[in-house]
């Protein structure tokens, strides 16, 4: 078992019922943004292949499995479906595609509007929901 899921599971378990459902919405919350980045970070890796970056290819590559894997833990922590967590990835997709417009020229755009958060939430998931957990 990862870190980041005994996390989630601990902050599930711990916490007064009251508060659970807050707790559960930070992770929703979290599962969301993780499936933003998925998507990101698919739309990265595929212009880096395009443009022959095998650097930033593999990095994006890496960045889509860890993301993926996490995508699941939290959304099974929270009881969601296979078919919401696709749903949920499909609308990030599709919503990202109208910036790219169908070029990797526009891949700036992305970045522009993902790129920040989708390095925080890939390097330090934990430190991500820390931040939901606090509001």
């Amino acid at each position: 078992m990862t870190l980041f899921r005994i996390a989630v599971l601990l902050v599930l378990l711990t916490v007064p019922a009251a508060a659970q459902e807050e707790k559960k919405t930070a992770i929703e919350v979290v599962q969301a943004e993780l499936s933003i980045c998925l998507g990101y970070y698919s739309f990265v890796r595929g212009c880096a292949i395009e443009q022959s970056d095998i650097n930033s290819a593999s990095v994006a590559t890496a960045n889509v499995e860890k993301l993926r894997k996490y995508a699941y833990q939290a959304g099974q922590a929270v009881n969601m479906s296979a078919d919401a967590m696709l749903s949920r990835l499909k609308l990030a997709v599709e919503q990202q595609q109208k910036l790219l417009a169908g070029d990797c020229k526009n891949i700036g755009k992305l970045d522009e509007a993902y790129g920040g958060r989708c390095k925080q939430l890939s390097d330090n998931p934990q430190a991500v929901l820390d931040q939901y957990l606090k509001k």
